[in-house]
C-alpha cells in the first residue's frame, strides 16, 4: 500500500477510536470512559509516533541520496577538470601509434580532433591487411587522461579504444570516429571506469544503428593489443569497443559478457549495423541450454535430457555411469550449493536413459537450466566436485 494511503488509514482509525471514547463517555460515564480515553490517547500516540518515524526515515534516505548525488557530481567535476588538462607529449603519442601499427597495421589516415577540444583525441584509421582483413579505427589521445579505476585493478588506468569495421567500410563515413570519441569521453568523465561488464550508450552510437557497446581487451575474433609502454613506468592499455544490436544488448544483460563472447567466434564482431544479430530473442535460451530440452506443461516448467555420452566421462571419473538418476544426483547437489532455497521446489522423474526435472516456478527452472549448462561448459572441475564423496566435495 502506498505511504500516503497508509497514514490516511491510520488517521481514520484514530478518529474512530476518539469517536468511540466520546460515545462511551456520553453513555456510561465513570471509570469505563476514563480507560477508553486512555486507550484512545495511546492509539493516537502510536499513530503519531509511527508517522514521525516514517518521516524521519524518509528524510534520512533523502539526505543520504542527496549526499551520494553530491559525491557523484563532485567526482564528475573532478574527472572533467582532469580530462581538460590531459594531453599527450609528442613522444607518448608516437608510442601509442607505434603500438597500433605493430599489431593492427600501418595507419593510412587520421580523423583529427576539432580545434580547441582537449584532450586531443584523434582517431587512427587502419585499412585491411592480409592477417586482419577488415578496417580498424582507434583513438589516440584518450589515454592522456587516467581513469579512476578499470577492471580489477585499483591504480588509475590509461586506455585507448579501438573498433573493428567491415572490410568494405566507406572511409568517408566518420560515424565510427564520433562513436569512439563519445565513448572515451563517457568512460573518462561520466563513469570514471572501464572494464569487463561496462556498457556504453550514446546518441552517436544510436545514429550509427546500434543499441549499445561493450569494451573488452580480449574479445574472440579480434587480436589482443598489448599495452604501450610510456615514459615514467606508465602504460596505456587498449580496449576493443564492440557495438551491439538491440537483440545482442538484451542478450548481454541476460547472460553477461561470457555468454556474448561465446557467440562471436563464428564471425568477426565488426561494427556493421546490417549484420544478422548473433542472439535471437526467441531461441537464445534453448540454444544456451542445449542438449537439455525445455518444455512447459500448463503451469509446470520442465527440464529434460536424454543421457548417453553427454559428459559421461565426468560421471565415470566419479565412479558413476551417467544414468538419469546420476544426473538427478548432480542436479540435487548443484541446487544445494548454488540455489539452496530452490531445491525443495524441484521434482524429479528419472529413468536409466532419461533425466527429467520440473517445478511450478519458471524462474527457478530457468536459473537451474542456465546455471547448470554454464557450469558444465565453463567449470568442469566444479561440476565434478559436486559428484565427489562428501569428504572430497569442493
Amino acid at each position: 500500500m502506498p505511504k500516503r494511503s497508509a497514514w490516511k488509514k491510520r488517521l481514520c482509525i484514530g478518529l474512530l477510536l476518539l469517536l468511540l471514547c466520546y460515545m462511551l463517555l456520553e453513555e456510561f460515564g465513570g471509570a469505563l470512559p476514563f480507560f477508553a480515553g486512555i486507550f484512545g490517547l495511546s492509539a493516537l500516540w502510536v499513530f503519531g509516533r509511527t508517522r514521525w518515524t516514517e518521516r524521519r526515515n524518509r528524510l534520512r534516505r533523502e539526505k543520504a541520496e542527496a549526499a551520494r548525488e553530491a559525491d557523484r557530481a563532485a567526482a564528475a567535476a573532478r574527472r572533467l577538470e582532469a580530462y581538460r588538462a590531459a594531453r599527450y607529449a609528442p613522444e607518448e603519442r608516437e608510442r601509442v601509434e607505434a603500438r597500433l601499427e605493430q599489431v593492427l597495421g600501418p595507419i593510412a589516415d587520421r580523423d583529427l580532433n576539432g580545434p580547441g577540444d582537449v584532450p586531443d583525441i584523434d582517431v587512427a584509421l587502419i585499412p585491411p591487411t592480409e592477417g586482419l582483413p577488415f578496417w580498424k579505427a582507434a583513438t589516440v589521445g584518450a589515454g592522456a587522461c587516467a581513469l579512476e579505476a578499470g577492471g580489477y585493478q585499483i591504480a588509475p588506468l590509461r586506455v585507448e579504444l579501438a573498433m573493428a569495421l567491415p572490410p568494405d567500410w566507406d572511409a568517408g563515413d566518420r560515424r565510427p570516429c564520433r562513436v569512439l570519441r563519445d565513448a572515451a569521453r563517457r568512460f573518462l568523465i561520466t563513469e570514471g571506469f572501464v572494464g569487463y561488464g561496462s556498457v556504453y550508450r550514446g546518441i552517436s552510437l544510436l545514429s550509427a544503428g546500434f543499441a549499445g557497446a561493450i569494451p573488452d581487451d580480449e574479445f574472440p575474433g579480434l587480436p589482443e593489443i598489448g599495452p604501450a609502454a610510456m615514459p615514467g613506468n606508465l602504460a596505456v592499455r587498449f580496449y576493443w569497443l564492440i557495438p551491439l544490436l538491440k537483440p545482442e544488448l538484451d542478450y548481454f544483460h541476460q547472460r553477461g559478457p561470457r555468454g556474448l563472447e561465446r557467440r562471436f567466434p563464428a564471425s568477426r564482431p565488426w561494427a556493421d549495423p546490417n549484420r544478422t544479430p548473433l542472439a535471437d530473442p526467441v531461441t537464445w535460451f534453448r540454444e544456451d541450454i542445449a542438449p537439455f530440452i525445455w518444455s512447459e506443461d500448463g503451469e509446470r516448467f520442465c527440464l529434460g535430457l536424454e543421457t548417453g555420452r553427454f559428459h559421461q566421462d565426468l560421471f565415470l571419473l566419479s565412479g558413476l555411469q551417467g544414468t538419469g538418476r546420476d544426473w538427478e544426483r548432480l542436479v540435487r547437489e548443484y541446487l544445494r550449493k548454488y540455489q539452496p532455497c530452490d531445491g525443495p521446489f524441484v521434482e524429479y522423474a528419472c529413468e536409466e536413459r532419461y533425466f527429467f526435472a520440473a517445478s511450478g516456478d519458471r524462474e527457478i527452472m530457468e536459473r537451474l537450466a542456465l546455471g547448470l549448462s554454464d557450469l558444465l561448459r565453463d567449470n568442469r572441475p566444479g561440476a565434478r566436485s559436486l559428484l565427489a564423496p562428501d569428504g572430497r566435495r569442493g
